[in-house]
Order: C-alpha cells, then sequence, then structure tokens
C-alpha cells in the first residue's frame, strides 16, 4: 500500500519528485569527489627524476596569493572563481631559493604570462631570488608572448629576455578609474550617512561624490608617483637603461610604435627592454641547447613538481622557530578566512597557537590587507600583544598593502618590515550606515513603530537616522581616531603631533613610509624573519607557518580547488568580463561592499589601497 496521501495534489507530487531528484544529484556529486580525491590520494605516480645540467622552468597558471585557504563549504567550491588555480608566493619563492643550491639546475626559465596577482612588491621578490640565483653563476632566461608590466617586472631581473615576434610589452603606469555612486543613490534615494576624521580618508567619497576630492587627488597622485619611480628605476638598473628611457617606453609608446612601422615587438627591441624577438618553438630550442633534451623533451622539471620531490621543500621540524601568521584580505569579526577574507575570530586562535607553543619563539605577521572592521582589527592587536607579554616578539612584515586596520594591527610589533612599493599608513578611521527610508517611500513604503528608548527606532536603516544616533556615531568615530593616533604614537614611540601629520587617512608607499618613521626597514618575508629571530636571541632557527587544522571535508575540498581549476560559474564571470569592460569594475566595487558588515559600523579601510 503507497505511504502517499491519495488527496496529494500535482504540484505536491511533483515538488516530492524533484526534491529527491535534487538530493540524488546532489549526493551523486559528492561521491563523485570523493572517488576523485580517493584515487588520486591512493595513486602513486612516477616522481620525475633531475639528471645533471638541468631547468626550472617556472610558468605558473593562476592568481598568486600569499596563502591558499580551503573555501568555506561545497558551494564556494563548485561557484569558485575563474582564477581560482591559487598559487602561493611562497612556494615559488622556495622553488627559486632550492635550485640556487642544487647542482643539477643550472637554468631557470620565467614564463610568467599566465600568472595574476603579480603586484609590484610581489614581482621584485621574486625578483630579488633570481638575483641570488643568477649570483651563484647560473642563468635565468625570460620569455614572454604578451606582458602586463609586473609580469616584465620579475622578468626584467633575467639575464635575458625574449619576445614573441608579434607579442608586446605594455607599461601602462599605475592608477586607474574609480567608481562613485552618489548620482545613482540620489536617483535610488538612499542616504548614505557618513562620520569620518581625517581629511584624506577617502574611503567614504565613492557614496557620497561622484568625483575625487582634491585632497584625494593629491594623496593619490603622490602615491602613485612614488611607486611608478621605484618600478622604472628598478627596471632602468636591471636591464642597464636610463630611467628617461624606461619613461619614454611607457609614455611615448605610441610615437615609438610609429618608427617602428606599428611593430609593438620592434619597438620593444629597440627600446633594449628585451634582447632578441623569437618564436617559441625558436625559444625552446635555445633552452634545448642550454640543458639537452630527453626524448623530445626538454631536459628539466617545473617548480611545483620541484617543490613535490625535494625533501628540502618541507620545513624541517626545530626547538627553536619562527613563526608565520598571514593576514590575507579585508579584516572581519568572524567568518571563514579566504584569500578576500581575515577572520579575526580565526586569526586570534592562531595567534593563541603561536603562544603556547613553546617552539615558537618569536612570530612574523605577514600583512598584505587594506583594513576592515576597527573592532576585529583591535582584537587581533590585543591578542598579539598578549604573545609580546609572554617574552615573543613580533615583526610586522608588509606584503603588496598593509593600510589602515592593517597598519592597526601592527602598529605595536617590536619592528616593521615593508617593501619598498608596500600600500601602508591611511591612519584614519571611519562610520557608514545606509538609508533607505526614502527609497521605501518612493514605492509607498513607509515605517512606524514604538520604542522605549530613543535608540531603538533611532538607528533604523529604513526609518530616519535620529539626531541622536549621529551624534553618537560622530563622537565614535574621533574616539576611534584618537585610539589608532594613540596605539601609533606608542607603537612606533613617536610624539601623537608627528603621527597626526602623516595621518588623517594619509596613503605612503613602503620607501616613504620608512623614511617617515612608520617602518622600520624595507625587505620581505625573509628579513622579517631573519630580525624576529635575532630578536629571540636564536641562533639556529627555522621558519613555520602557523595555520589552523584542516577537518577531512576541508582537505577533500582543497585537493578538489587545486585540482579543478576555474568552476563554470567562474568562467561565467570571465566571459562576461571580456565582453563588458565596466564589469569587473564594477564588481570589484560590489565585492569591497562585504567588508561593510560591523554591527559597529566603525571601519579602519582603505577602499583606495588597490594592490600595484
Amino acid at each position: 500500500m503507497s505511504d502517499t496521501p491519495h488527496n496529494e495534489g500535482f504540484f505536491s507530487r511533483w515538488g516530492r519528485r524533484i526534491t529527491s531528484l535534487r538530493n540524488f544529484i546532489v549526493n551523486a556529486v559528492f561521491l563523485l569527489f570523493v572517488v576523485v580525491i580517493l584515487s588520486t590520494l591512493l595513486s602513486t605516480p612516477d616522481q620525475p627524476e633531475i639528471s645533471a645540467n638541468s631547468a626550472l622552468f617556472i610558468a605558473p597558471t593562476g592568481a598568486l596569493v600569499e596563502q591558499v585557504n580551503p573555501p568555506k563549504d561545497w558551494r564556494d567550491l563548485i561557484f569558485q572563481p575563474a582564477d581560482q588555480g591559487l598559487i602561493e608566493i611562497g612556494d615559488v619563492l622556495n622553488s627559486i631559493d632550492l635550485a640556487a643550491q642544487d647542482d643539477r639546475i643550472t637554468t631557470l626559465v620565467l614564463k610568467l604570462d599566465q600568472l595574476s596577482g603579480l603586484t609590484s612588491s610581489r614581482a621584485i621578490s621574486i625578483g630579488e631570488r633570481l638575483a641570488a640565483f643568477r649570483e651563484t653563476g647560473k642563468t635565468v632566461l625570460a620569455y614572454t608572448r604578451y606582458s602586463g608590466q609586473f609580469q616584465y617586472l620579475a622578468a626584467s631581473y633575467a639575464d635575458k629576455v625574449f619576445l614573441h615576434p608579434m607579442g608586446s610589452i605594455v607599461l601602462s603606469g599605475l592608477g586607474g578609474d574609480r567608481l562613485y555612486f552618489a548620482g545613482m543613490l540620489e536617483k535610488l534615494r538612499v542616504t548614505m550617512h557618513i562620520f569620518r576624521v581625517g581629511e584624506f580618508k577617502s574611503a567614504t567619497e565613492p557614496f557620497s561624490r561622484n568625483a575625487m576630492s582634491d585632497a584625494s587627488r593629491q594623496d593619490s597622485q603622490q602615491l602613485v608617483d612614488g611607486i611608478w619611480q621605484t618600478i622604472t628605476d628598478t627596471i632602468a638598473n636591471n636591464r642597464g637603461l636610463s630611467t628617461d628611457t624606461v619613461s619614454t617606453f611607457a609614455n611615448a609608446f605610441d610615437v615609438l610604435l610609429q618608427d617602428a612601422q606599428g611593430d609593438a615587438a620592434r619597438a620593444t627591441l629597440n627600446s633594449n627592454l628585451v634582447d632578441g624577438l623569437v618564436t617559441a618553438e625558436e625559444f625552446r630550442q635555445q633552452i634545448g641547447a642550454q640543458v639537452g633534451w630527453q626524448g623530445d623533451m626538454l631536459n628539466g622539471i617545473d617548480f611545483q613538481s620541484y617543490l613535490a620531490i625535494n625533501p628540502s621543500a618541507m620545513p624541517a621540524w626545530s626547538k627553536n622557530a619562527v613563526g608565520v601568521i598571514t593576514v590575507q584580505g579585508a579584516i572581519m569579526e568572524s567568518g571563514l578566512p579566504s584569500s578576500d577574507v581575515a577572520s579575526a575570530e580565526e586569526l586570534v586562535e592562531q595567534i593563541r597557537i603561536a603562544k603556547n607553543d613553546d617552539r615558537i619563539k618569536a612570530l612574523v605577521l605577514r600583512v598584505d590587507s587594506p583594513g576592515g572592521s576597527a573592532f576585529a582589527s583591535e582584537l587581533i592587536r590585543e591578542e598579539l600583544l598578549a604573545l609580546q607579554a609572554t617574552g615573543k616578539p613580533v615583526v610586522a612584515s608588509f606584503a603588496a598593502v598593509a593600510a589602515s586596520g592593517g597598519y592597526w594591527i601592527s602598529a605595536s610589533a617590536d619592528a616593521i618590515y615593508a617593501e619598498p612599493t608596500t600600500i601602508t599608513g591611511s591612519i584614519g578611521i571611519f562610520g557608514i550606515v545606509p538609508n533607505f527610508s526614502e527609497s521605501l517611500g518612493a514605492l509607498g513604503i513607509y515605517t512606524d513603530g514604538v520604542s522605549s528608548a530613543p535608540l531603538a527606532r533611532g538607528m533604523s536603516v529604513v526609518g530616519s537616522l535620529s539626531d541622536q544616533a549621529k551624534n553618537i556615531l560622530q563622537l565614535s568615530v574621533e574616539h576611534g581616531y584618537a585610539e589608532f593616533i594613540d596605539l601609533v604614537a606608542n607603537g612606533r614611540g613617536m610624539p601623537q603631533t608627528e603621527v597626526e601629520k602623516i595621518a588623517q587617512g594619509r596613503v605612503w608607499s613602503g620607501l616613504a613610509a620608512k623614511n617617515l618613521g612608520l617602518v622600520d626597514e624595507l625587505g620581505g618575508l625573509q628579513r622579517a624573519a631573519a630580525h624576529a629571530a635575532q630578536l629571540a636571541g636564536l641562533a639556529n632557527w627555522s621558519t613555520e607557518d602557523i595555520r589552523m587544522p584542516l577537518d577531512p571535508q576541508s582537505l577533500i575540498m582543497m585537493e578538489l580547488m587545486q585540482a579543478m581549476g576555474p568552476s563554470p560559474a567562474g568562467r561565467e564571470r570571465e566571459r562576461w568580463a571580456s565582453k563588458f569592460p565596466w564589469f569587473e569594475p564594477l564588481q570589484s566595487s560590489m565585492e569591497k561592499l562585504s567588508a561593510f558588515n560591523d554591527p559597529r559600523h566603525l571601519y579602519a579601510l582603505c577602499l583606495s589601497c588597490v594592490a600595484r
């Protein structure tokens, strides 16, 4: 006898059947994922062998990040972004370091055309390792078909750079357009209540203006000019050119192109930015002539396989370790971390692991963040102070961006290291509360109600924001700014008046920040770790990444994320971006709004601090 009621309706029956089908499909897909992972884990592929006079190939495809984090859940895995082939910059750097000491590796081949996420600071970090590789008497050769300025910046450290005869190198400079929404918000009758301190704190301008303010323009222009000078000087020095030659290539490429009868590759060669124009096969034959062949394959190995078979690539267990914790993305109070979000809740747990582990004698805080929630930033800083109270020193190491809340969490460190092109500073705080009462009123929707105290309705986003609420928020912002100034003054040993002069939301390059006293030294993660070890009095030590333990599900999703490549949803986003040029900046601006989730409405965030 059927368990289905005789009076079950048509839509109920089909709804039940669709639900059953959906559950079957989800379970089948999950089972397929498990089978794929088990097959991967249980298989034992042949290990490649490295013979004498081999080449190391660094030709990554994907997005470069400071740290790869597992997806939050299966939905995030399935709908991952198009550039989800994430590659940790530490893997690239470690492979170069290991190859420099490996007598079997004599040549390094660099191809960065398919690598995104390459900022000026990351390009210089890679370049410095290439320079150290060359100092051992080995050769670095770079090849490109189409190279952006950061790919070329890294390639300029090579012994020789080759370009495809129909290729080009673009030095477009720094800057670009930001989207401003004040006109749209006015048409939608959305009121953005903004509370801020600091003449240069421009994070809220996209919601209150239709163009940059003079103060924001001055601050941004000074920043990009300083970083661009470092980039052009570095390229010129690497290529044995004058800075004027590099600047002319960037500023007057149309004239150079006309002189070369429209041939972009020839114009690039004429400017001596490359050493020759060769096809991919011609370049391959050059490599073969240098390192030889194994059958029809070049005698060499890609950097990821090289790391996988090299035992010394794995950090050795040590009684004396310098821990490394990465703060990557917008700082939020809670939520699982990703390449775009730094969860204070998770970071506090990581800091406690370092504090309670007797092997960890010092800590490096690797920061690649424009900031976020002021309260979340303070939670992280407080936990770092608790670690320092145990006698363990903390050194902050700035990556591409360490601004606003990213600087807040670092200000009390025992030392701060930054790259010359790091974007930092933005010492300021603001509050922002949207109000939709007029939008709803235009639709004939109104609000009314009762309250036992003024703020019960005074903080409403669908009613009117009361004068009392506005006063509370402004006073809170001013107090938060005073706290920011105070903690920077105490942490850096500077008078408050001096901090105030360089604060007010102003943004600085790492080079400028060092001259102002906001940064102690210029250098990357290695130098920061070495200084942390010195502060801890360590003679023999190793570095150790401190990450949250992964459960079995996270491990499986991590393997799948690295193996799957872009998802259908990610490829669709990529297709839209290619068809509609405005889609990418709009999407980026919308995604930044996710950082505005602090229930206190107070933020130490630099929205204009785009990694360069």
